[in-house]
């Protein structure tokens, strides 16, 4: 069962995704059909919800929502430390939900406007977590909007990305094979519709570690990113005080009010994420070369010509 639309979302896929709502049906049932004659997807069992993301956020394009599927059910095998091991009440996994450093703000701009999201990886702190235990739970959060959240999933994502805090040790650990991994799941897995990106408060060596990101954007993406540095008053002319949290000088709920709601939510998905935990690509059974991390990810070569001061 597909959860409706509201008219103003469902105008926005028709014009925007060409969505076709009488179409829908026939085309989940391909991607089923597809899934099942997969050998090295046999356990995967995606909800019409999920494939109706991925749908949209291929642009009803049968063929890239199948790359894309196909793409995260093999992360899920190569990438464990991100996507695999994911019960809610893990105690890494519950100290980084308290700190908030990822929540989806509550108010769009519009009805049928994206889903802003607040980033905060200044909280974290690097000596006690790793990174890919931050990226675990930002794509556990993902995954929900995927599945509840249809502004995301139509409309897509901006992002206010708060830097405050962040030190040269946070940087050091967005190692290149790392942000490779990152990319790749943003860009080639994930149903994501990345409508612009925000950097607000930006530390002494930003810019290394931007340009370590860069260098595995795709040119769409990459120009979606905007430096905001220490001019927070530049935030309000491109997010309105409506949506924004009162730390950020808004109207709408506060962080941490955001921050409560999005850990019991995440927690609530106990049960889903322990059986995604089943599903996933086993390479053995794939018909073509098998994927592996170094085939994903191998990146000998890409960083020849980085400067790094």
């Amino acid at each position: 069962m597909i959860r409706p639309l509201s008219k103003a979302l469902q105008e926005k896929a028709e014009k925007e995704l060409f969505e076709k709502p009488n179409r829908i049906p026939s085309d989940i049932l391909a991607l089923r059909e597809w899934l099942k004659k997969q050998p090295h997807l046999q356990s995967v069992n995606p909800t019409d919800q999920f494939l109706v993301a991925f749908l949209r956020g291929n642009k009803h394009s049968l063929e890239r929502s199948k790359e894309k599927l196909d793409m995260l059910y093999t992360l899920r095998a190569v990438v464990p430390e991100i996507f695999r091991d994911r019960n809610p009440f893990d105690p890494i996994i519950q100290e980084i939900l308290q700190l908030g450093i990822f929540l989806p703000l509550d108010v769009c701009m519009a009805e049928d406007s994206c889903r802003i999201v607040n980033t905060r990886v200044g909280l974290y702190n690097p000596s006690k977590y790793k990174m890919s235990d931050l990226m675990k739970v930002v794509f556990m959060i993902l995954e929900i909007l995927i599945l509840e959240d249809d502004n995301y999933v139509v409309a897509g994502q901006m992002e206010l990305s708060d830097l405050r805090g962040v030190g040269l040790s946070t940087f050091l650990q967005l190692t290149p094979a790392l942000a490779k991994k990152f990319v790749t799941c943003i860009e080639k897995a994930f149903p994501l519709r990345m409508k612009g990106a925000y950097i607000l408060h930006t530390p002494s060596g930003f810019e290394t570690a931007f340009q370590i990101l860069k260098t595995f954007l795709g040119d769409k993406l990459r120009n979606r990113f905007q430096v905001i540095g220490q001019n927070v008053e530049q935030v309000y002319s491109v997010f309105p005080k409506e949506v924004l949290p009162k730390e950020y000088g808004g109207m709408a709920k506060s962080l941490d009010e955001l921050r409560a709601y999005w850990k019991a939510k995440v927690e609530s998905y106990q049960d889903w994420f322990l059986e995604q935990d089943k599903q996933y690509s086993d390479e053995s059974l794939r018909p073509d070369k098998p994927r592996t991390s170094s085939t994903l990810f191998g990146i000998e070569g890409s960083f020849r010509k980085l400067e790094v001061d």
